[in-house]
């Protein structure tokens, strides 16, 4: 019997074309909901084991699994072939990306947004922008790569090198930014 499968689309369908769309939407139908269930969204949050969100963890596991199901382990030896991409990762995430986040949260809440927010929560907001500005959020590599097609397998040596990496660079990293702005985080 032929083989008469067609193969993907290029380019970017229309959910993903559109995905900035679809997330502000979600974001405002969150905010809608919350306000009008607190109750519920109480309850949800108060679904803990070990300080880990259990509704949070099934979401995350259900926005990584598409992807790894892709995964051929048989090739992931081959994934070093095309070092490009990851030494692209590997500068982005650990050499610019922390260094570029602590800059903008400095201008923004300790300048431009300086009369408007309370110094102590500008603080706060810059520690804040500090810790997520140092961490790669490995989901959010699946899913676009999943977006656009990728190759599941180097995608995922990717995020292994970078949460290899997170290990031994995140603690140092933020410490040496919380220094250099001057904030304690307890």
């Amino acid at each position: 019997m032929a083989n008469t499968s067609l193969p993907a689309a290029a380019g970017l369908g229309t959910f993903e074309r559109w995905l900035s769309i679809w997330v502000a939407l979600a974001i405002g139908a969150g905010l809608l909901l919350g306000n009008l269930f607190p109750g519920l969204f109480g309850a949800l949050a108060a679904l803990e084991i070990a300080s880990v969100n259990l509704p949070v963890a099934v979401l995350i596991w259900a926005m990584v699994y598409p992807m790894m199901v892709g995964v051929d382990f048989g090739s992931l030896a081959r994934a070093g072939d095309k070092p490009k991409g990851l030494v692209v990762t590997l500068v982005v995430n650990w050499l610019i990306k922390p260094f570029t986040m602590a800059a903008l949260g400095v201008l923004f809440f300790n300048y431009v947004f300086a009369g408007l927010i309370p110094p102590d929560d500008a603080q706060a907001y810059l520690a804040g922008v500090i810790l997520l500005g140092a961490a790669p959020c490995t989901a959010m590599v699946f899913v676009w790569s999943n977006l656009t097609r990728g190759d599941a397998t180097y995608t995922l040596v990717q995020v292994s090198v970078n949460d290899v990496v997170m290990v031994f660079a995140f603690a140092p990293i933020v410490a040496f930014l919380l220094g250099v702005t001057d904030i304690v985080v307890p």
